[in-house]
């Protein structure tokens, strides 16, 4: 199979995936307007998400994967194809980048082939195909960071270091720890070059230098932004997933088989989010085919004479190792107990997800049965080990060749719904003094057309976007006054008649109802019920709403039906809501004001204690709020001094010392 096999064979099959259907990878913005996304990019503060917020590795967009997605939208390619050339580009670069490699190595064309095919069809791609694709881009970029080490030390100049630099700024920008689990690979190389002796030595630290200088210096434009993230963005590593979410599944026979990987396994309310991770566990040629490659190169490496051999059997030990990390958790190794206590560290913490570094296991496998074949030495013999090597990497792929690489659960429609882009639109036309409130919140949106994960609105306006998600965006005060009101949604506790006046105080003019979210898989408030509340009669201090698409059922999956207490307390004759509407807010405030300072309103408490007060009609919006803070009593008794007399000032500063609790930054003060 030469190089125009290969290219078939990474584009074929993802084109054959789910035709029509775009996945949720990486970022729906890429593909709702990839331009819109790149002029974001740049900037370390972005006041269109999360009342303002400090995106996290928003900047790598600007290399390689947004301008890729600009340049398909430009030249007019359909979202889901171009996103299948994409997969398909990544596919292939890994796959020319292990044949070179062996090749490079001295094995032979058919144990080159096989080692490609090993490397290239590896189930690890699966856990990132329809979801993070952008963290394939290491796994793309490995071998050749390892043949341009190579040839660094072995012809010196600056040449490949350049390449390897380049190689870094493609793979490496949207995430730190995959990038730095496949740097291990190299580094190794080097560690072993310069155990050859004096000018061995020589030569590798030579190249080392060179290749360190270079890619942190091609680096910097990304690193910066990821330094300020964590510097004064909200903690996104404690946010997320957790050492014991992220160890539940790295088992090291898990690992050599090439999965090993938290993410593959992830279940919701409707099953498994890949379609294929079933199989992995159930079918049995599936879990034999994957057993049977890495059972076969350690056999191989057990009896192969090589002189590469024991650095590719080294990456096979250490990226096992490395892999297995934390697991068990609750009954871990030495080393795993160890890896725990270095979980409680900036860099353990980031580096929790460690399944990232089973590209270096599959390289491992795959350079000892290359060299495995070529080992053979009679061409007959070759094929047919090459055959074998190749069987199995395709019965190992079986879930792909049966339902395609994407998820039927993780994707939409190329276009998404017209009056989607009808409500923009609107939103787009009432300028941005004001924010948008989207609502009710959902942990992804996953809606009845289709999942983006995303919302799509902050992707098609450039008006300030606010809505609750599973991952907050802005600050720790910002996110706690809108789970202030989002959970009352949640919870069936909400009272309409806080609606305006909260959306007075947070500067937001529109609020967005969505009501064909999938609901049942979230578990998240009922549309009709939802749309009663705002509507029967019309919440206080809301404009009558503008309604965008036909008002049609919005029902439950039958394997969710949802038929609890909510659903039989809510009226049979309720009405079926638009898809979406959009409430203006009656004298809305915009988000650059001013506010009275005489008389302000003290609350004893936090975001909770505003949307209460709300509800009471204690405030409406347009007072100026303070929340109690023992940190800031000097400063608001000189703030008020001028305007209360000696004892009102006493009071407030007793207020506050009493209630001892935080002030909300987006309650004007």
């Amino acid at each position: 199979m030469d190089v125009v096999g290969l290219a078939a064979l990474a584009y074929v099959p993802f084109l054959l995936s789910s035709p029509g259907r775009v996945s949720i990878d990486t970022k729906q913005y890429l593909y709702l307007d990839p331009g819109r996304l790149l002029a974001r990019a740049p900037y370390l503060w972005d006041p269109h998400v999360g009342f303002g917020t400090v995106p996290h590795q928003g900047i790598g967009y600007l290399f390689p994967m947004g301008p890729y997605y600009w340049l398909m939208e430009a030249v007019g390619v359909p979202d889901w194809v171009a996103q299948r050339l994409w997969l398909g580009t990544i596919s292939l670069a890994a796959a020319l980048g292990a044949r070179w490699l062996f090749l490079m190595l001295g094995t032979g064309r058919a144990g080159a082939l096989a080692g490609t095919l090993v490397y290239m069809l590896t189930p690890y791609q699966l856990a990132y195909t329809a979801r993070f694709s952008v963290l394939l881009l290491a796994w793309a970029g490995l071998p050749w960071l390892v043949a341009f080490t190579m040839r660094a030390v072995r012809e010196g100049g600056w040449r490949d270091p350049a390449l390897f630099a380049l190689v870094v700024l493609s793979v490496g920008s949207v995430n730190a720890s995959s990038l730095v689990f496949v740097l291990i690979a190299p580094a190794l190389w080097l560690v072993m070059a310069a155990c050859g002796g004096r000018a061995a030595a020589s030569a590798t630290v030579g190249a080392a230098a060179r290749i360190a200088v270079l890619s942190a210096g091609v680096s910097v434009w990304w690193v910066v932004g990821l330094r300020m993230q964590g510097a004064y963005g909200l903690p996104v590593l404690q946010l997320t997933e957790s050492l014991r979410t992220a160890a539940r599944s790295s088992s090291p026979t898990d690992l050599l088989r090439g999965i090993g990987n938290w993410i593959f396994y992830g279940r919701d309310a409707v099953g498994f989010s890949i379609d294929q991770a079933s199989d992995y566990l159930h079918d049995g040629l599936v879990v034999f085919a994957s057993f049977a490659i890495p059972v076969l190169a350690l056999a191989t490496a057990g009896v192969l004479r090589w002189r590469h051999r024991a650095y590719f059997a080294v990456l096979v030990v250490v990226g096992t190792v490395i892999g297995v990390g934390a697991w068990p958790y609750d009954n871990p190794s030495p080393y795993g107990a160890l890896f725990k206590a270095f979980n409680d560290t900036a860099a353990g913490l980031a580096l929790r997800n460690t399944a990232r570094v089973v590209p270096l296991i599959v390289l491992g496998l795959a350079g000892l049965l290359a060299a495995g074949v070529t080992a053979l030495r009679s061409r007959r013999h070759e094929l047919v080990a090459a055959a074998v090597v190749g069987a199995l990497t395709l019965a190992a792929l079986i879930p792909v060749w049966r339902v395609g690489y994407l998820s039927r659960h993780l994707d939409r429609p190329n276009d998404i719904p017209s009056y989607w882009k009808d409500a923009t639109a609107a939103l787009q036309r009432d300028g941005d003094a004001a924010r948008v409130l989207e609502v009710p919140g959902i942990n992804f949106s996953a809606y009845r057309w289709g999942n983006t994960v995303e919302p799509v609105t902050p992707g098609l306006i450039d008006r300030p976007f606010v809505a609750r998600e599973v991952l907050p965006a802005g600050t720790p005060a910002s996110v706690n006054i809108l789970e202030a009101l989002d959970h009352r949604l949640q919870e069936g506790t909400f009272e309409p008649s806080s609606l305006a006046a909260y959306a007075r105080l947070v500067d937001v003019g529109t609020i967005v109802l969505r009501s064909d979210l999938e609901y049942e898989r979230f578990n998240t408030p009922r549309p009709r019920l939802l749309w009663s509340q705002l509507t029967e009669p019309l919440a206080p201090g809301l404009d009558a709403p503008e309604l965008f698409g036909e008002a049609l059922p919005n029902r439950p999956s039958p394997s969710l039906p949802m038929l609890d207490n909510v659903e039989l307390r809510t009226a049979v004759d309720a009405q079926d809501p638009p898809p979406v509407a959009l409430f203006g807010v009656t004298d809305a405030v915009p988000i650059v004001h001013t506010a009275p300072s005489a008389q302000p309103v003290l609350i004893a408490g936090d975001g909770e204690g505003i949307v209460d007060a709300a509800a009471a009609g204690l405030i409406d919006g347009n007072q100026l709020v303070l929340e109690s803070v023992a940190d800031r009593l000097g400063e608001l008794r000189d703030t008020y001094s001028t305007t209360l007399d000696e004892n009102a000032a006493d009071e407030y500063a007793a207020a506050f010392e009493r209630a001892a609790l935080r002030r909300h930054p987006r309650v004007r003060l």
